[in-house]
């Protein structure tokens, strides 16, 4: 995949967010109108939270892409972007927590599978 088509993606991925923020809001106003369950709206605000999660996501791996290859000039872009930096941490969207994100899901499925094999035995 080249850079070009990476960053097409990351545009398509964005306009489907924007969209589904869209949508959020018509259901939003369906439900005080009464039209939908509560349940309902909870099920689409997961489903936005979902999309929006990829989205940040793409849009870290995008900044890292951006980053100076030279160590001199990595020191000087750490410190301009510190702040984004800082909202994608917030955002869960960093390396860091993607790989602890997965290390914990990955021991949650180990365990399970160290339960699922006492009890066959």
């Amino acid at each position: 995949m080249a850079l070009r088509d990476f960053k097409q993606y990351v545009r398509q991925v964005g306009q489907q967010y924007v969209e589904m923020k869209e949508d959020l809001a018509d259901f939003e106003k369906a439900f005080r109108d009464g039209f939908i369950t509560e349940d309902k709206l909870t099920e689409v605000k997961e489903d936005v939270t979902k999309i929006e999660i990829n989205y940040n996501r793409l849009l870290y791996v995008a900044f890292l892409l951006e980053q100076p290859n030279k160590t001199s000039k990595k020191e000087k872009a750490k410190k301009a972007y510190s702040n984004l930096e800082a909202a994608f941490d917030d955002k869960n969207a960093t390396d860091k927590n993607v790989a602890d994100e997965n290390k914990s899901l990955l021991d949650d499925l180990r365990k399970q599978l160290k339960n699922l094999t006492k009890k066959v035995d």
